[in-house]
This record gives structure tokens, sequence and C-alpha cells, in this order.
């Protein structure tokens, strides 16, 4: 059995180790081509989304900074939040108000219009926290935007944004009686 295998394997491998291959087919190298032309020409950026968008949306609502700034003048305050609590609930002055049908829903651009009482203006975030924290336990939306002028930081505390600006003008009178200030009704602006 050995001996056969040993055959067979001369066989296949005879031809493989003893002859020469033949020289019919020779090798010939081409010269190598030219490199390609290749444009070089600048290609431009390509064009963003949101620069393709920005035409046609519509502009932001911007408050006029003199209004803006008459308005942190007048709500300017150093009244704590302890004094908030003889203010009534914003559920009771909420159930006294009347829907009022003012302008509209949106403005001639097609944005919504809502509106916020902007109640004080002060120095320090903690002052701002717990005023918000006040009128939030009263049941008002209340809120507070840091802003920043020349020379300080400022936190403007606000309460809404309502759909309905009567309602934030029946809470005015008694805001700013309780925190000495003349809170101003502003078109709620992100």
């Amino acid at each position: 059995m050995g001996t056969v295998v040993l055959v067979a394997l001369g066989v296949v491998f005879w031809p493989l180790i003893f002859d020469s291959p033949d020289p019919h087919d020779p090798i010939v190298l081409q010269p190598m081509p030219e490199k390609p032309v290749i444009d070089q020409t600048p290609i431009a950026p390509p064009e963003s989304f949101e620069s393709v968008v920005r035409e046609a949306l519509p502009q932001a609502p911007v408050t006029d900074p003199e209004v803006q700034q008459a308005a942190d003048e007048s709500t300017r305050t150093d009244t704590g939040a302890s004094d908030l609590r003889s203010l009534r609930d914003a559920e009771e002055i909420s159930a006294s108000a009347e829907l009022s049908d003012e302008s509209g829903l949106v403005d001639e651009q097609g944005l919504p219009v809502f509106w916020v009482l902007q109640v004080a203006t002060v120095g320090s975030s903690e002052r701002a926290d717990e005023l918000v924290a006040g009128l939030q336990e009263r049941g008002y939306r209340a809120f507070s935007k840091r802003y920043i002028r020349v020379d300080e930081d400022l936190y403007r505390v606000q309460v809404g944004p309502n759909i309905d600006r009567g309602r934030l003008e029946q809470m005015k009178p008694e805001i700013d009686v309780i925190l000495s200030v003349d809170s101003q009704v502003l078109r709620y602006i992100q």
C-alpha cells in the first residue's frame, strides 16, 4: 500500500520538480503609462441646511431695548420671597379672570404671541431662585432669566408665559404692591 502511494506521489510531483517550463510565452514589460490629468480647481464648500432654511424662517421677535431697560428699572427690588405669602393664589386670579379677546394668537410673521409679567429684577441668582420658589408656591408659573448688563449680572423674574395678556394684567396690581415694583407685561421671547 505504501509503495502505491509513493508511486502516485512520484507521478504527480515528477513533472513539477524535474521538467522546465516552456518558454513559449515570454514576459514582456510594458512601459509605465503617463500620470493622468487631474482637475485641481477648488470645490465650493457644500451649502448647509441652515443657510438654505434661514431665509425662509421668520425673524424672531425682539423686545425694544428701551422698553426692556425701562422694565428692568421699574422692577428692580430688594423685597424677599417672604412677602409673597400675602399674595393671592394664581387659581383665585385665574378663576376671576375672563379670557380677553385681543390681538391674536400669532403675529404678522406667523409666530405665536405669548406674554410674561416681569415682576422683579434682582442682582443674585439666589434671590431670583427664592422669588421664583415663592411665586411657584402660590401657583404662579414663574421662572428667572439671567442677563448681563455692562457692569453686572442681573436676573429677571417673570411669570408666564401666558396667551392671555389680560390675566397677567390682573395679577400686576397685587404683585406691584407686595414687591414694591412697577411690574411690566412684555412679549415672551425665548
